[in-house]
């Protein structure tokens, strides 16, 4: 080979990250373990916040890092008996005021719950997480059959989920995600292990590629999520990748969650393309996953 000539490699050839597809799905035996670790970090986190810290805004507009700490002791408390989730927290009659104000179903039983804890004080709202810590774990487990597997949708998103997945995966990632806002608000470090936070960031990948398949017509896309929790994964596709998408991993989250929008990334250039453009940015715009 002429060293004085340029060789045009492919894009495709340039990188062999692992398929999105191949990522193993959330195993039963790895429930547990996941949510224990996040309650523990998100109780550490928590537990370091003075009462400034709490009225700070968040990346969820209508809620301070106050609001986001009840919304998930409500979550905590909710997973401690179906009949705690079903009757109370997400039985439409209790939040109906809420529904009447134009909120969708999943908001007004949110909010219900958040409202509920306004007066409390740090101290109450990290009570009552680290009080309904263990028989929360034991409520997943406990969970009727019957119900687990029920399919139902949210507001915004276009793929059905079952509550097994609801109970199993999107709380936990919901608390991640939720963490990551209060470390954000506050200036606070977010704790990240590959062996921890990889994995919860390797399923939100897992459910973005079949997002990608439904919608960018069997093309692929690299994802390159840098920091400790990040990796690299082909999505979309079986054929060979024709863009590559660069983020940091809590950005990638952040736009995955309808946290910041896709003109955002871009505006702010929280994400490198290379390859195809149009197709990178079409890949930008069905970045989505439940939080």
């Amino acid at each position: 080979m002429n060293p004085q000539v340029a060789v045009s490699v492919p894009f495709a050839a340039q990188t062999r990250p692992q398929s999105a597809g191949a990522i193993p799905k959330l195993a039963r035996e790895e429930v547990i373990p996941l949510a224990r670790v996040e309650l523990e970090r998100f109780l550490a986190l928590i537990e370091t916040l003075t009462p400034e810290d709490l009225a700070q805004p968040t990346d969820c507009a209508l809620w301070s890092v106050k609001d986001i700490i009840a919304h998930q002791g409500a979550h905590v408390l909710g997973l401690t008996s179906a009949r705690e989730t079903l009757m109370d927290q997400f039985n439409p009659l209790k939040f109906r005021d809420y529904s009447a104000r134009g909120m969708n179903l999943l908001d007004a039983a949110n909010q219900r719950m958040v409202d509920q804890r306004a007066r409390w004080s740090l101290a109450e709202l990290i009570a009552e997480i680290r009080d309904n810590m263990e028989r929360s774990l034991a409520g997943r487990q406990r969970f009727p059959a019957v119900l687990r597997w029920m399919r139902m949708m949210a507001p915004g998103y276009d793929q059905p989920f079952t509550v097994a997945e609801l109970i199993d995966s999107i709380y936990t990632r919901d608390m991640w995600m939720h963490r990551a806002d209060i470390a954000r608000a506050t200036g606070r470090e977010m704790i990240q292990t590959a062996e921890h936070d990889g994995r919860i960031v390797a399923l939100v990948v897992r459910d973005v590629d079949r997002r990608y398949k439904a919608k960018l017509g069997g093309r692929a896309v690299t994802l390159h999520l840098t920091g400790k929790a990040g990796g690299e994964w082909t999505a979309g596709g079986d054929r060979p990748a024709e863009a590559a998408l660069t983020m940091e991993v809590l950005e990638f989250n952040r736009l995955a969650s309808g946290r910041i929008p896709t003109q955002q990334v871009l505006d702010q250039g929280l994400a490198k393309i290379d390859g195809d453009k149009d197709l990178a940015r079409l890949a930008l715009r069905h970045t989505m996953a439940l939080y």
